[in-house]
């Protein structure tokens, strides 16, 4: 679900979190509809930076991607993910999702989320 990269002018926001996730954790998927739109502050510099966040139903994890040597992909539950979200409107975002998945219909196959 985390995506911090930019995106290219000839691609849509949604193209460039589907490439952003290939890059950067080494997985493809379905990129699904758009959790929210946030204006946060650069750590660093006094800058403002507009982040949108999607989440990404997995389809294959790769071995070997362009980022491996940089960044560690690691799978955790719902509580864990929302602890390690360093950033306010991660967490914010990834309640969306949580939400989202409990008002709406899975089929049984599908695992269902667990309460925070």
């Amino acid at each position: 679900m985390y995506d911090q990269g930019g995106w290219e002018l000839d691609e849509s926001v949604k193209e460039a979190a589907s490439r952003e996730s290939l890059e950067e954790a080494g997985v493809l998927g379905n990129v699904e509809c758009e959790l929210g739109r946030w204006i946060f502050k650069s750590k660093s510099r006094e800058l403002y930076h507009e982040g949108f966040m999607f989440p990404l139903l997995v389809t294959q994890q790769l071995d070997l991607w362009p980022e491996k040597n940089s960044r560690k992909r690691e799978w955790m539950s719902v509580t864990e993910a929302r602890e390690a979200c360093g950033q306010w409107w991660m967490k914010e975002a990834l309640d969306i999702l949580v939400d989202r998945l409990r008002s709406s219909p899975m089929p049984k196959e599908e695992k269902q989320v667990q309460p925070l």
